[in-house]
């Protein structure tokens, strides 16, 4: 069964704490998918890893449609593939697909306080019915 950890998004700075998040995994030598809904926000998400902090080196991909297995621990997505053989899924945006999300060992998703908040929590409910975890970010 896939376990879902709901971590709190403090603020607006979304990228900031997947790439956060992300490294934690990446320190603990996990492999993990980043979703992202779209091409153009797997650019933004890209660039901000490579340029975001001067002084650590995050290893990562981007993927791209027909590419084949990737080698690399982080591999960012916008399509509902595994590249890497990742046992983590963060989602970085947009919600992806439940069935897609149900095949990793861990999905981990940031969560704005109030309404968009509660419809993240909804949509999660068929994932984890009796419950998520919250994370602590």
């Amino acid at each position: 069964m896939t376990r879902l950890v709901l971590h709190p998004l403090p603020g607006a700075k979304r990228a900031a704490e997947v790439a956060d998040l992300v490294a934690r995994f990446h320190a603990e030598r996990r492999r993990v998918v980043v979703w992202v809904s779209d091409e153009g926000r797997l650019q933004v998400l890209d660039e901000f890893l490579w340029t975001s902090d001067k002084l650590s080196f995050l290893p990562h991909a981007a993927w791209a449609e027909g590419a084949d297995l990737v080698d690399e621990p982080v591999v960012l997505v916008c399509r509902p593939v595994n590249p890497n053989h990742a046992e983590v899924l963060v989602v970085g945006d947009g919600l992806p697909p439940l069935d897609w999300a149900a095949g990793f060992e861990e999905v981990h998703d940031l969560v704005a306080p109030g309404e968009p908040g509660d419809e993240r929590r909804a949509y999660w409910q068929a994932l984890a019915p009796s419950g998520s975890k919250g994370g602590t970010g």
